[in-house]
């Protein structure tokens, strides 16, 4: 299989410039799935309540321009997905510019929590899925192009995580809680509804860099992508930022059920040289690169000792998201005062960092972690 990712220069969110290069996508696609469908559920980055400006979800115009394209297809569309943690769904649609395209077009927004879960066992895991991906006739997924604390990147494939319903996707952060067990995850979860998903668009004309996917800094990437392979289009995407292959715990293996090589991902050969400039990768990187080459036998003590650690800061204002959000329950709450983290228990999922809506946790690095990567302001001392 040689799949194509079809790439788009486009360094602002114009309505008309999307739509151009989101037809030309899906016209070029070949997708039989699509092409048959009646309903067509849109799956974007919907991480909660954060304004498209800041970079965290799909962006609402991205949205608006698929949606002209299917609806000019005469197709029935839905938008949905399931917000993490126990945030709001309403105020996520309305936050993220959703509510106003669902008043400006016939379109349904669709809330995957409550429309009932079908259970599969695959390769070991059992995943709990929403009905819906059943529903409809195909599933066009709309990623984010991001930095991610835990995952080094988030994009596509990592986007299809929304499938699972509620706070379910908190069990699997403790069960799963490190970057490999939660990589195997993803993969399974990517090969059990691969086949359900007609298309991918990720959004990069701004993502995300730093320590994303929601407290990171947007990034200007100018670009927006498209392929009916969600694990070559991260390929691509990812290696543009300056990623390697067996940086990201989920590529390999997606790649792999696919029967993908990388080497025969074909690309617009004005892109084949091309790679981002001054991309935040730093904690991503360091974090990933010095536990690939640990082993087993002693990763666990040296995961606690080299480690970044979410820090709750006065920005904090008592919302109890992050309460909600963890999924081993590290976190309390204490009278009038902020919420509290156990750093002992915690197991740096990161979920309460990338729930947050106002940026009030931050990334710490333990003794080892400072000692091999200081800060840069004790670098310029």
């Amino acid at each position: 299989m040689n799949p194509k990712v079809a790439i788009r220069k486009i360094d602002q969110y114009q309505l008309e410039t999307l739509t151009e290069a989101v037809r030309d996508f899906l016209d070029s696609a070949g997708s039989t799935r699509l092409d048959k469908a009646k309903t067509v559920l849109v799956k974007p980055n919907l991480l909660g309540g954060f304004a498209p400006d800041k970079a965290v979800t799909t962006h609402p115009l991205v949205l608006e321009a698929l949606v002209r394209v299917l609806l000019e297809k005469k197709k029935e569309v839905w938008i949905g997905d399931s917000p993490g943690g126990n945030s709001s769904v309403e105020n996520v649609w309305k936050v993220c510019g959703l509510q106003d395209l669902a008043e400006k077009y016939p379109v349904k927004l669709v809330n995957f929590t409550g429309l009932g879960i079908q259970e599969i066992i695959l390769d070991g895991y059992r995943l709990l899925l929403s009905k819906i991906i059943w529903q409809a006739d195909a599933i066009i997924n709309v990623g984010k192009m991001k930095t991610h604390g835990l995952m080094a990147y988030t994009g596509a494939v990592k986007n299809l995580y929304g499938l699972i319903p509620g706070l379910a996707k908190s069990v699997y952060h403790k069960d799963y809680p490190d970057a490999r067990s939660f990589g195997k995850l993803l993969a399974a979860l990517y090969k059990t509804v691969r086949h359900r998903v007609a298309y991918n668009i990720l959004d990069g004309v701004v993502g995300m860099d730093g320590v994303g996917p929601s407290a990171g800094k947007p990034h200007r990437f100018g670009l927006l992508f498209g392929s009916t392979s969600a694990a070559a289009l991260d390929y691509t995407a990812s290696k543009f930022m300056g990623f390697k292959l067996k940086q990201i715990p989920y590529l390999k293996k997606a790649l792999h059920y696919e029967g993908v090589l990388p080497s025969h991902i074909e690309i617009p050969l004005s892109f084949h040289e091309f790679k981002l400039e001054n991309v935040d990768l730093t904690v991503t990187l360091l974090n990933s690169s010095i536990m690939r080459f640990v082993p087993s036998t002693v990763r666990y003590p040296l995961q606690r000792a080299f480690r970044f650690f979410p820090f709750i800061t006065d920005e904090c204002r008592n919302c109890g998201v992050c309460v909600n959000a963890c999924p081993v329950k590290t976190i309390r709450r204490t009278d009038g005062e902020n919420p509290v983290i156990d750093t002992e228990k915690c197991i740096c999922c990161l979920c309460c960092h990338e729930m947050c809506p106002y940026n009030a946790i931050v990334i710490r690095k333990s003794w080892l972690a400072k000692l091999i990567m200081p800060d840069r302001k004790k670098d310029k001392a």
